[in-house]
């Protein structure tokens, strides 16, 4: 078809401007020049993975397109790499962080690329690309999703055996999973065993969509009455007797490791450990993860793994000709299959598909995880992380050990402003 464009274009006459326009994007698509595109990853792949979910499919598809890992380490971080001239084309990375590239001018609205290179923006679920599309405050599209992270109520199955409790189901509330929860909380023997560790009171704000920061004023979104049932929450979970959660734990640890955890309501672990603690002995199975009354079968905002093409790349075409094949069905489902990624597809027969090419989670009730929705997120601040993350897990063990809510509220957003303050 290129071909055929090109050479209807050599017989014709005299062209208007949009017709050279249109001329030089053919010119371009068509170019196969060798060109090695830099990735920074703030995202977590390993090698391996970076290999069959992406390298393979780009060779195959435009052999010409390769990719420069960058990895953020010592030393090594997307400043310093700005400072030695190895700026990034395309940064990796969750979808809450991307609002600190505007302060290194990175981001740009990709728009003009999408339409150029005909990515069909309605193949992604709504509420992905509603979050994307509300990091620019101009309403542009400064990523493309690549997978987004679902919630699960992870259980030990020889631990309800052993007390004789009845397994997690789906749908329950989390009124539910408390009343399990103190049933299986108790000492045995040398061993105490805690029956739910929900991590941290930001996980348990998301399905409320509760965020520290307001993203479009930069202050404090804490003294509501979202962040007040996501603190009562907590509370009520870690005061249960032998279910104290101190605060170094290492809530992965306990669960697949120690195993002294009887459920665990975290984000997606399929590729973290779990295959390794089965053969160390963990008996494990998942259930749909709870949910508010106020929120039913709402298991967290989107939190998606995204990719952003770089204001200052010199090689935005060949970027989103990457991107292109890092979003097809055929790199979707591979991902899902293979590495137990949910898609950002809105194609339930991908969904469907999650991790059955990963033999160890045959049996496994995975249908629970596309149970619950994902809504769409706020609007991410800049200052939502960092600093601000510390103080409200100070202050949710402040809370758990006894410090009056409404003082805990206030005391939090003095921080967090003092915070913000100090990074301005």
């Amino acid at each position: 078809m290129i071909a055929s464009m090109m050479t209807m274009a050599g017989c014709s006459g005299a062209k208007g401007t949009d017709e050279q326009a249109a001329d030089k994007v053919v010119e371009k698509a068509a170019d196969t020049t060798p060109v090695t595109l830099r990735v920074f990853m703030q995202q977590a792949f390993n090698d391996q993975q970076v290999n069959d979910i992406w390298l393979e499919p780009l060779k195959k598809k435009y052999p010409h397109i390769s990719l420069e890992i960058q990895r953020p380490g010592k030393g090594v971080t997307l400043d310093s790499l700005i400072m030695s001239g190895e700026t990034p084309d395309i940064i990796f990375a969750f979808n809450g962080i991307l609002p600190t590239y505007y302060l290194s001018d990175l981001l740009m609205d990709m728009s003009p690329l999408i339409k150029k290179h005909d990515i069909d923006l309605q193949r992604f679920d709504p509420p992905v690309m509603q979050s994307i599309q509300s990091i620019s405050k101009e309403g542009g599209i400064v990523a493309l999703p690549f997978s987004q992270q679902f919630t699960a109520l992870y259980y030990n199955k020889t631990l309800f055996d052993r007390f004789g409790v009845a397994y997690p189901k789906d749908g329950m509330l989390w009124e539910d999973a408390i009343e399990l929860a103190k049933l299986l909380s108790r000492s045995d023997g040398n061993m105490t065993y805690a029956g739910l560790d929900v991590q941290t009171v930001s996980r348990v704000a998301r399905p409320l969509a509760a965020l520290l920061v307001d993203g479009r004023t930069d202050k404090p979104s804490v003294d509501t009455e979202a962040w007040r049932k996501a603190f009562d929450l907590v509370r009520t979970v870690y005061t249960i007797p032998n279910n104290d959660r101190p605060k170094t734990t290492n809530s992965y640890d306990r669960f697949m490791k120690d195993k002294t955890v009887a459920m665990l309501a975290t984000v997606n672990i399929l590729d973290l450990g779990l295959e390794d603690a089965m053969k160390q002995g963990l008996d494990w199975d998942i259930a749909q993860y709870p949910s508010y009354k106020e929120a039913p079968n709402v298991a967290t905002i989107v939190d998606s793994h995204v990719f952003s093409i770089t204001k200052t790349s010199k090689h935005k075409d060949a970027a989103m000709l990457a991107l292109k094949v890092f979003t097809s069905d055929e790199v979707q489902l591979k991902n899902t299959r293979t590495m137990g990624r949910l898609t950002i597809l809105k194609d339930n027969g991908i969904k469907q598909q999650l991790g059955m090419d990963m033999p160890f989670l045959k049996g496994k009730h995975m249908e629970a995880i596309t149970k619950s929705k994902i809504i769409a997120s706020p609007v991410f601040s800049r200052f939502e992380f960092g600093a601000n993350s510390t103080a409200l897990t100070d202050a949710m063990y402040e809370y758990i050990n006894g410090k009056d809510l409404n003082t805990t509220i206030r005391e939090l957003e003095e921080k967090i402003n003092s915070n913000i303050a100090a990074q301005k």
